[in-house]
Parts: C-alpha cells; sequence; structure tokens
C-alpha cells in the first residue's frame, strides 16, 4: 500500500474511532469492516442484475469501495448515511457516487425524492442489535418494501445468531440465510441474506465455508 494511502486509511480509522467513543450505539464497531468482510456482503449482489444497489450506514466507504472493485456502476450506487462526519468522508472519497444524508428508517422517502426506482440489492452496515426492536423493524420493512421481489438485504453480525430478530423475521415473512463466516476480520463476522419467502439464494448454499482472505484471492484468480 502506498505511504499516503496508508495514511489515509489510518486517518478514517481514526475518525471511525472517535464517533464511536461519542457514540458506541449508533457506530456499533471499533474499526470499519474490513476488506474480506465488505467483498463477502458485495457477492450477495448479482452485479449483472437491473436497479440500484442501496448502502446502509456508509461509513468510511469501505463497502462502497468493494462495490467499486467488484465492478458495480458508480451511478448504480446510491449510500445513505445519518451521520454529518461519515456523509463527508464519503462523499469526498467517493465523487461519482450518490451519497444520501438521511435515515435509512426513512427509505422510501429518501429514494423517491432522489428519483430511484429499481432496487435490486442493499448492504447494510447499521447496528442492528443496537437498534431499538421497533425501528428494527422499521428500517428492515422499508429495505424490503423498495426491494424488487427477487432482490435481498444483506447484513453484517459479530455473533453467531441472526441480527434481525426471529419476531421481526416472522412478521414480514422472510427468509433468514447465513450467507458466510468471515474468519479473518477484525473481529471475525457473520453476513446473512434477508429475503422473500420462496426466493432460492444458490450463491447462499454455495458459501456455506468460512470466507478468508485466501479463498476471496482464488475466486477472482
Amino acid at each position: 500500500m502506498p505511504i499516503n494511502q496508508g495514511k489515509t486509511s489510518l486517518r478514517r480509522n481514526i475518525r471511525f474511532l472517535g464517533r464511536w467513543l461519542r457514540n458506541p450505539k449508533a457506530v456499533g464497531a471499533v474499526v470499519p469492516s474490513g476488506k474480506s468482510l465488505a467483498a463477502a456482503m458485495v457477492a450477495e449482489i448479482d452485479r449483472d442484475g437491473e436497479g440500484a444497489v442501496i448502502e446502509l450506514g456508509g461509513g468510511t466507504g469501505n463497502i462502497t469501495a468493494a462495490l467499486r472493485t467488484a465492478g458495480f456502476a458508480p451511478g448504480d450506487i446510491t449510500v445513505i448515511e445519518r451521520d454529518p462526519s461519515f456523509y463527508r468522508v464519503i462523499a469526498e472519497r467517493f465523487p461519482d457516487v450518490r451519497v444520501l444524508q438521511g435515515d435509512a428508517a426513512n427509505l422510501r422517502s429518501l429514494l423517491k425524492a432522489a428519483g430511484i426506482g429499481k432496487v435490486k440489492g442493499i448492504v447494510s452496515s447499521l447496528p442492528l442489535l443496537s437498534i431499538p426492536d421497533r425501528i428494527c423493524l422499521q428500517i428492515v420493512s422499508e429495505a424490503m418494501a423498495v426491494l424488487g421481489e427477487e432482490g435481498a438485504l444483506v447484513q453484517f453480525t459479530y455473533g453467531p445468531a441472526s441480527p434481525v430478530s426471529r419476531r421481526i423475521v416472522s412478521r414480514l415473512g422472510l427468509k433468514a440465510q447465513r450467507a458466510s463466516w468471515v474468519m479473518d476480520n477484525i473481529p471475525p463476522a457473520a453476513v446473512w441474506r434477508y429475503s422473500r419467502q420462496g426466493i432460492a439464494s444458490t450463491k447462499t448454499e454455495a458459501r456455506a465455508e468460512p470466507l478468508t482472505a485466501e479463498r476471496l484471492q482464488k475466486r477472482s484468480a
């Protein structure tokens, strides 16, 4: 990694830590998502499908970077970030990507105001386990409302259980699948995929083993 790039990355991590120290429940993690975790989340979205990709809780932009690396067109990516500091970071880091400052609980109105129509996938870094259940229900409901019939909400968590409660999954009639474990993330993380009942996920079934940097390298070779 070039020295300047390394310094920039360090500054972003320090800023992320600072926001976590001010409001741990709102940020949810001490450091941003690692490259392997970001790549694992992005891999759950069909790059060739029609529609936009929405990112909830962009943070310092590591998952946005993974979307760009995976070949998603900048015009197809929209990042929703509530925190003004993180909003500025992503807007400066990715000037060709649409970044909206707002609350994911108001996703439908945010996308409508921005003129965004069909959505093929949503990747979320929101700390759902730290959010009150009623607000989590609203966020997931909004996400599923804007997704196409075969679209999915992709969310990561640091524990073994689903970050979306069984009550919400049942109430919304969703299918919850743990897509992969990313053991070389710090800390290790699980990627979960939420879709409507009856929508098969061959991608998820193919990724039952822990996802590591070595396996990602083999996949892209």
